[in-house]
């Protein structure tokens, strides 16, 4: 779910801090909590921009898909503890086999066996 327009932020801010909260959620469609944070936030020196996503970023960014690519067809029989290898050796970043299957699985390349 995308975070809500700063037009939308900004025509909840331009109602009054007297009109409460479930009010100004129902004229906008928007939630109570959504309202009464976002008015916490502005009176706190936060600003109006949404806040970034929790969480980390990922490892294996976009430019280094394709080097992962690239080691696949040319080791297609490795298994994930090697691609952990032959990754750390070609791009310099070491990642665990959970997130090399999570990676592989995203770029939609399987490790199954075929005759």
């Amino acid at each position: 779910m995308k975070p809500f327009g700063e037009d939308l932020r900004r025509r909840i801010l331009e109602v009054p801090e007297s009109v409460p909260s479930p009010e100004v959620a129902e004229r906008f469609s928007v939630s109570d909590s959504f309202v009464r944070k976002l008015r916490q936030r502005v009176r706190e020196g936060g600003g109006l921009a949404p806040l970034p996503y929790p969480g980390r970023e990922r490892l294996v960014r976009d430019s280094d898909e394709q080097a992962l690519a690239a080691l696949v067809d040319e080791y297609p029989d490795a298994t994930l503890n090697v691609l952990c290898e032959l990754f750390e050796d070609a791009v310099a970043i070491t990642v665990s086999e959970s997130t090399m299957c999570r990676q592989l699985k995203r770029m939609g390349i399987t490790l199954k066996k075929r005759p």
